[in-house]
This record gives C-alpha cells, sequence and structure tokens, in this order.
C-alpha cells in the first residue's frame, strides 16, 4: 500500500497590473460603490461614502454590486465603474 501526498500550494499568478496614479484631490471627483456582495458590505461602504461626501467635494455616483464575493467584477460592470467613476471603494463586512 502506498500513500500519495499532494501539496496544496498550486501556480499563482496571472496577468499583473500597474496601480492607477493616486488621487491628488477628491474635490470635484466621481465617486462610486462597488458592493461585493457580502453581508452588510453596503451598509459599510455607503457610510464610507457618506463620510467622504460631508467631508471632502467629492460627487457620490452610486452603488454598483456584483454577484457575490467569491466571483471577479464581469467585464461589464468594470467597464461601467471605469467610465462613470475616477475612484471606486469596495470592501468587505460581515
Amino acid at each position: 500500500m502506498s500513500i500519495q501526498v499532494f501539496a496544496p500550494d498550486g501556480a499563482v499568478g496571472g496577468e499583473t497590473r500597474e496601480l492607477a496614479a493616486p488621487l491628488d484631490t477628491l474635490a470635484e471627483r466621481r465617486l462610486a460603490i462597488l458592493d461585493n456582495g457580502k453581508p452588510n458590505a453596503d451598509v459599510l461602504m455607503q457610510r464610507m461614502a457618506n463620510a467622504l461626501v460631508e467631508r471632502t467635494a467629492v460627487q457620490y455616483t452610486g452603488m454598483s454590486r456584483k454577484q457575490t464575493a467569491a466571483t471577479p467584477c464581469d467585464a461589464e460592470l468594470l467597464a461601467n465603474l471605469a467610465q462613470n467613476a475616477d475612484l471606486v471603494i469596495t470592501g468587505s463586512a460581515d
């Protein structure tokens, strides 16, 4: 009898991208939320957006939601966010 042991680590990687340059100011910028689908994430992100609106001159453009936290954002939604926002906040909450 023999036992095979498999290492749980696999190939990691894929396409790399450069980060966007930091914004010098939020004044007159468009802010959107991407709700990742986790419970209460929409509440957390909405509170963050409200705080940013109160403290800066950022313009809140609304919230979009992806299907689940476990899946990537689909290309159409990502393109829409890129076209209609200068800054997107997303996160997780439970």
